[in-house]
């Protein structure tokens, strides 16, 4: 029996030490393969314009699109610049600068500096920058070439300094609740605001929330001012900063702030036209933020993106672009990503301009998610594009599977790759959508395959999480009888199929469900305005086991297209009107398949101090108040996949900057514009040609010089040729739709002196070419008879309200 005990032991022992042995190796190995992300290493540059630093731009290590770059809008007075460099860790040995057209496509000025020094001025040759243009500024390393871009303008009848002193007086007034400048009187506080947040607060509110209440903000590291438009109406300027504010459950709180401002200065006096200020509280998990009911988020927007494993143990979440992960069982909280560091200041550390987006998780709580946007630091530092990571829980470990790099503007980047691409957990495969082509990544092996090509626009649909995709298996969006149904995740598909006489057309996906319809070929035609229409006569959802779940006839009239927000699809009705379609109403169908609930989810709740604030609130409440915060190491692979991909061709697309961001791409004109007036922006086109801006026209403008112009429009509408073949005609093909839109919104082209087309249900069109705004008069061409007249702006948009509003007008000629 002593001898077998001895045994037992003996091999007890040879175990042990075997286990200890192989640990130790193993967390050598993952040590060696473990490291920080690394410091930002780019040097810093930025413009000292009225006294004020603006400006602070990205570094670049590869030359970018520039007819993508449409950022921060710096002014050139006088033909001088004087740019400020931070080099920091690396050493410039010379500086070139270029200007180019606004388009980008034409190089007009260069030059260089030799003499480095902490300020330099930039000096141009008269005319060079007589409107807007695009600064390129190279600097010459030893590590490499780093690139920065920036728009240019001359100010001089912008009435900048005077706009820029508002804005600071204002910022500093509300921050330490004086009145210097003005801020009760400013705002316009009304019914549309709750003012029970200060999660996002807006010229509508109240004073007290635009003072900040109680929170006695305390400002940390100085603000970076962005210049974003400037011309002879108004300014605009977004601050970027930090603040320590009182707290409840701690002392106090950091918050990231955004603020931004729209004024304008005439007759010797300054108007606030836009304020939109939004604050998040930076998550901190070695603070009191659990409780018995969950993990208090603090203020901040109330869409949290969060994911949950199937036990409901486990979340990851996304706050102030910072993913965080929280193990109930093991009561561990985790800093998965982010590019900031709370050991370090630096202020490229803080740069916002990427987005993080959870991808999946699965039962373990293992969290792949990507990073899309400009890269602040790293080991893609200085690039652009979309890194797809994975998070292994127990090893607290994140992975790079792949990086797919964009020569674009970051905001642009992070919209396209948001809609463009998925990454499976199940298979290891990375699907990406560009230019009308699928492919499929096996990342595991490093191996790329084309799924189907040549899709046009209409021809396919994602759904939101990017798991699902529909695709017409024909040539064209109006012969294709067929779509595939893919699903990423799994690599499963199904097929829908049409009758011979018919077309299939993919439309959306609420959930797992796919939105279809279905039109007759014969059917196909034009809209009043001039584009294709497909006119549909049923529309259907089908589950993913492509069993159709509800259908919805159109009846007499006919659906002529369809959008899908939060569950709810909205179809919108038409009707033919002589030989071609027109908008009547709209009608809804409300998709009763519900997601699957979780015992976490994110809820309300408001206190006396910080009001309104978000909680992830587990359903069987949390023990501890306090949790083990880890820092995850990133795992550095050795041949990291890059997949290299030809990006989208992005012609005929709108883009939407308001409120110091981009807003959003959009393949309508009118669409864009309806979405800029919202958030009083701006839109540009693929070429950055302005095609509108809110409140940049002329108190009244009434077009001149061209009534040969006027007049052969008119005989040509008179005859029957649709607004949209005029206007191309007349324009080499810029003719711009804008469908729902309203009458005030096309003030900006008429300015521009370029007629609007207002096309009238069974009436002749009207061609707009005058307006006085202060008394919301417009001149109008009757193509009836050729008379001119005048009418309100009310008048005008109720003739127009029976077939959508239609509007055709042309983009001017860029200088």
């Amino acid at each position: 029996m002593k001898k077998k005990l001895a045994e037992a032991g003996i091999l007890a022992a040879i175990f042990i030490i075997s286990v200890i042995f192989f640990e130790v190796l193993l967390s050598r190995n993952d040590r060696d393969l473990m490291a920080d992300i690394g410091n930002a290493t780019l040097p810093r540059v930025y413009f000292s314009v009225e006294g004020y630093a603006v400006n602070q731009m990205n570094g670049y290590v590869e030359e970018m699109d520039v007819t993508t770059m449409h950022g921060a809008i710096t002014p050139v007075s006088n033909n001088q610049l004087l740019m400020n460099l931070v080099s920091d860790e690396r050493t410039v040995s010379s500086i070139d600068y270029a200007v180019y057209s606004q388009d980008g496509k034409n190089k007009l000025f260069e030059n260089s500096i030799e003499k480095i020094a902490d300020q330099m001025k930039l000096t141009f040759d008269d005319g060079v920058i007589t409107s807007e243009k695009l600064l390129e500024v190279t600097l010459h390393t030893e590590e490499g070439d780093v690139y920065y871009y920036t728009r240019v303008v001359d100010p001089e009848d912008f009435q900048l300094a005077p706009c820029l002193d508002y804005i600071y007086n204002f910022h500093e007034s509300a921050i330490a609740k004086k009145e210097n400048a003005g801020v009760g009187k400013a705002i316009e506080p009304n019914g549309d605001m709750d003012n029970n947040s200060y999660s996002h607060v807006t010229i509508n509110s109240d004073y007290d929330h635009v003072s900040w209440g109680e929170l006695n903000p305390q400002i940390v590291g100085g603000e970076r001012w962005t210049i974003q438009e400037t011309n002879t109406n108004y300014t605009s300027v977004l601050l970027e900063y930090e603040v320590y504010c009182t707290g409840e459950e701690n002392e106090s709180d950091l918050y990231t702030v955004r603020e931004f401002f729209r004024v304008r200065a005439a007759a010797g006096n300054l108007y606030l036209l836009n304020y939109d200020r939004t604050m998040e509280q930076l998550f901190d998990g070695s603070k009191n933020v659990l409780s018995n009911k969950g993990i208090s988020l603090g203020i901040t927007p109330p869409d949290v993106d969060y994911i949950v494993n199937e036990d409901g143990t486990i979340v990851t979440f996304v706050q102030a672009n910072e993913l965080w992960n929280y193990n109930s069982e093991t009561n561990e909280m985790a800093l998965v990503f982010s590019f900031r560091d709370a050991e370090n200041a630096d202020v490229r550390n803080k740069v916002t301009d990427h987005e993080i987006q959870i991808l999946g998780m699965d039962k373990n709580g293992n969290t792949t998610f990507s990073v899309t946007g400009y890269m602040n630091r790293g080991s893609h530092e200085g690039r652009v594009g979309m890194v797809i990571y994975y998070y292994d829980i127990v090893t607290n470990s994140t992975t790079e599977k792949a990086f797919v790099p964009s020569g674009k503007f970051p905001e642009i980047a992070k919209t396209q790759f948001a809609d463009m691409a998925y990454y499976s957990t199940k298979q290891d495969y990375l699907y990406m959508v560009l230019d009308g082509t699928l492919y499929e990544i096996d990342v595991e092996n490093n191996l790329e395959d084309v799924v189907v090509e040549n899709l046009e626009d209409g021809q396919y649909v994602t759904s939101a999480s990017g798991k699902w995709i529909a695709y017409q298996t024909g040539e064209t969006l109006e012969d294709s009888t067929e779509v595939a149904v893919k699903n990423l995740y799994n690599g499963e598909e199904y097929t829908v199929q049409s009758e011979a006489e018919e077309c299939m057309i993919p439309l959306g996906f609420v959930n797992d469900d796919f939105v279809c319809g279905y039109a007759k070929k014969t059917e196909v035609g034009q809209m009043i305005s001039g584009e294709k229409a497909v006119p549909m006569h049923l529309v259907e959802i089908r589950n993913s086991k492509n069993e159709v779940i509800k259908t919805c006839e159109a009846g007499e009239d006919v659906v002529l297209g369809v959008s899908i927000s939060d569950g709810m699809i909205t179809l919108h009705l038409g009707k033919k009107s002589g030989n071609a379609y027109a908008f009547t109403s709209d009608d809804y169908i409300a998709n009763n398949d519900e997601k699957e609930q979780s015992n976490i989810t994110v809820e309300s709740y408001s206190t006396e101090l910080k009001e309104l604030q978000q909680r992830i609130t587990f359903g069987d409440g949390l023990k501890s108040k306090t949790a083990k915060v880890l820092k995850p190491k990133q795992v550095l692979q050795k041949n990291p996949v890059t997949s290299e991909f030809r990006e989208e061709n992005m012609d005929g697309r709108f883009y939407v900057y308001g409120l110091g961001s981009l807003r959003g791409i959009y393949k309508n004109a009118g669409y864009a514009i309806r979405e800029a007036d919202k958030v009083s922006g701006v839109v540009v086109d693929s070429e950055r040609k302005y095609v509108w801006e809110r409140g940049n026209w002329a108190s009244s403008y009434m077009i001149s010089g061209q009534d040969a112009l006027v007049s052969a429009m008119t005989e040509k509408l008179k005859s029957g040729e649709p607004g949209l073949e005029v206007v191309n005609d007349i324009s080499d093909g810029n003719g711009l739709e804008m469908t729902g839109c309203n009458t005030e919104e096309m003030y900006y082209m008429i300015s521009k002196g370029t007629p609007v087309i207002a096309v009238r249900e069974s009436v002749s069109p009207l061609i707009l070419v005058g307006y006085d705004q202060s008394n919301s008069v417009l001149t109008f061409v009757d193509t009836e008879n050729g008379s001119q007249r005048t009418a309100s702006r009310e008048q005008i948009d109720q003739m127009m309200l029976n077939n959508g509003s239609v509007f055709i007008g042309y983009l001017p000629v860029m200088e």
